[in-house]
Order: C-alpha cells, then structure tokens, then sequence
C-alpha cells in the first residue's frame, strides 16, 4: 500500500515549505501532492518552486502530483491551473474545471470533487482519470462498493485535520476586520489554522482561510488492515508543521506489521495529544471515534 503526502493546506512562508520539502525526501512517502487547494492569494510557493521541488522529488524516486484549488472563482485561479498544467508532472484536478483545461495531464481526481457513486467515478475514469482520492466523508461500504465497481485506483484521506467545506470568502480576513479582497495574508499567523470553539469551549472546527476544517485530527492508523483488505491502494496524510515524519514512520510501520492497530493509534494519541476522530469511515459522525470500524452500519450511497 502506498503511503501519499498531500497538499500543504495551511499558509506557510516559502521560508518554511522550502524546509518541510526537504525533510519529506527523507520520509518513507511514495507520492507527493504539490499545488495550493485553499486560496490562489497565498504566495507561499511559485509555480517555479513546484517545478524544482517536483523534479527533485522524482530523482528522489517519489510520484509527483499537481493539486488544484478547491474552489475556482476568477481569472488568476483559473491562470494558475493553466501553469500547473505546463509543468512536466500529472495533474490531481480537485474541481471540475481543471479537468476542462488541463486534459489528459489530468489523472488523478481528488478528495474535493464530489465522487459519491460508480457512476461518477467511471464517468471521470473515460475522461482519462487512472487514481481517486474518494470524498473524506464517504463511509467505508460505499468505498467497498465503488473500488469494486469501477476497479479505478482508490487512495482515502488517511491522517490531518479533516478538510470540510471552501467558501468564495474569507474567514481568517474576516475576522481581521477585511474581506478576501483586501486579503493581508493573515493566514501566515495561524500554520494550524485558528481553533474555533463553541460557548461551551469546546473545539469544534479549525479555521484556515476560505475553508474550514475539523478540529480533532482524522486518522484511520487503526484500520490499516480493513484498507487494505477492501482494496484500498493509497492512504493520504495530510502534512502539519510538527509531525508530519513522525505520523509517516508510524503508518509505514503500520504497514509493514511493526506495529498492531492499539500501538498505531496510541502512538499516534501519544504524538497528537489526543483529539482523535474516525467516524465518517464507520458510517458514524465524522466528529466520533471507533477502536472499532464497521460498529455502527455504514450507509451505502
């Protein structure tokens, strides 16, 4: 099973990707995701530094994959889709649009675009899609379902900070006091996202940008096995600027049976601290966690 790094999807300094990138040579990933998802407004990356990260990633024996924005709403997105598509490296379109420019250096389809069912899926696989990324909310039998159907390659989002919903506005500059048009780059003081509690002060959703995201960090590190099992190819770990080696060891020892299902998931609680959800994939809340996958019934889409 491969083990993927996705996008970054926090607003970090060219400083400081720069940095991560050159740690995650080094890290026991088979497939990188490179590309801004959230916001085409943060400038931590040129389309110049993709390519020479890209390229020295593939002499590194890595698979490379361009990802595009969640959401495209103006010229400039649009134009930065376009520049990813004349770079020598495969294109992951997570909206529709990037499928319509790009063409055939379209082969993955990722988590954003809204794959519930055969149909979907094997309509993208005739337009040239090879691997997908299925949606993070989409419960375990209906993974089973569509791998079975379609055959198509299946990689599910296996670790981070569940992405939930993009918006054309801007939560961080709103609560600056600006709106997305007048975007100060206030996403570089929060490299986690901003935490957002409810009265009760209870952390329920992570604050990044245009999107928003879960507060507890999603990990399926205990269901290695059951992936594997359902003919899941690739498990995604979405990176943070403090663990994201830690948590790749930790699911490649998973992998390669050094560590059983509690070991994976109390390592993962130990260098989390907690706050650990799995729900969407046993057909519970999203916000839940079951030691257990298959405990409450999985609803079939």
């Amino acid at each position: 099973m491969e083990i993927t790094l996705g996008p970054v999807l926090y607003d970090w300094p060219r400083e400081r990707l720069l940095s991560f990138y050159e740690e995650v040579l080094d890290m026991a990933v088979d497939t990188v995701y490179l590309g801004e998802v959230v916001c085409a407004k943060r400038t931590g990356l040129s389309v110049s530094d993709i390519e020479s990260i890209g390229r020295r990633f593939e002499e590194a024996g890595k698979k490379i994959f361009l990802s595009t924005p969640a959401v495209v709403s103006n010229e400039k997105e649009l134009d930065y889709i376009r520049a990813l598509a004349a770079l020598p490296f495969d294109i992951e379109a997570n909206d529709i649009s990037a499928i319509a420019i790009s063409g055939e250096k379209v082969k993955g389809a990722g988590p954003h675009i809204t794959t519930y069912n055969a149909e979907d899926i094997n309509y993208l696989k005739g337009l040239g899609i090879e691997r997908l990324t299925f949606p993070v909310e989409l419960p375990r039998d209906s993974v089973v379902f569509n791998i079975k159907e379609t055959g198509l390659f299946g990689e599910i989002f296996a670790h981070g900070r569940v992405p939930l919903a993009f918006s054309w506005r801007c939560y961080t500059s709103r609560i600056h006091g600006r709106t997305k048009d007048e975007c100060a780059h206030d996403c570089l003081k929060y490299p986690e996202g901003l935490l957002l509690r409810n009265v009760d002060d209870i952390p329920v959703f992570t604050i990044n940008g245009t999107s928003i995201l879960s507060a507890d960090t999603y990990t399926l590190v205990g269901s290695m096995e059951d992936l594997a099992e359902i003919g899941v190819k690739a498990v995604r770990i979405s990176p943070d600027p403090e663990n994201t080696g830690d948590v790749v060891k930790i699911f490649r020892d998973r992998i390669n049976g050094k560590l059983d299902a509690k070991e994976g998931i109390n390592a993962i609680k130990e260098l989390t601290g907690g706050g650990l959800c799995n729900g969407w994939y046993a057909g519970s809340a999203g916000k839940d966690f079951k030691d257990i996958i298959g405990e409450a019934e999985a609803l079939v889409i």
